[in-house]
């Protein structure tokens, strides 16, 4: 889960990226939990954090956890199972992947133009 004070962080680290380049890093950093689902061997049964469903869900755990249990995804009945958070690290790791396509220049034309025109463009 991202903290509060990381969203500042993120928008940092993404300056001049687009509209269309944050799209592309959120879903990438949406598809980095489900790719860990599906290579994880160890799970826990766990509290469901949701207020519907069953009460216990499977979270992905290390071997090493003293309540994991060898299972695969394919194992696990769906509604059965904890979705696995987003986290600061996978939204770093989509930055990684994903450089903004608006340089230094296109912001110079934007803002001469907007200075020019004003915000509206008339």
């Amino acid at each position: 889960m991202i903290r509060e004070h990381e969203w500042m962080q993120l928008a940092q680290k993404s300056e001049h990226y687009s509209g269309a380049d944050i799209g592309v890093v959120c879903r990438e950093a949406l598809l980095r939990p489900i790719r860990r689902l599906g290579s994880a061997t160890h799970f826990k049964r766990v509290q469901n954090p949701k207020p519907d469903g069953p009460r216990e869900v499977w979270l992905t755990c290390s071997p090493g956890d003293p309540y994991a249990q060898a299972l695969t995804l394919d194992q696990i009945k769906s509604e059965e199972l904890c979705e696995p958070p987003v986290t600061m690290s996978d939204m770093e790791a989509a930055l990684v992947t994903q450089k903004p396509t608006v340089g230094e220049k296109d912001l110079l034309l934007q803002k001469k133009f907007t200075e020019e025109f004003g915000q509206e463009g008339s």
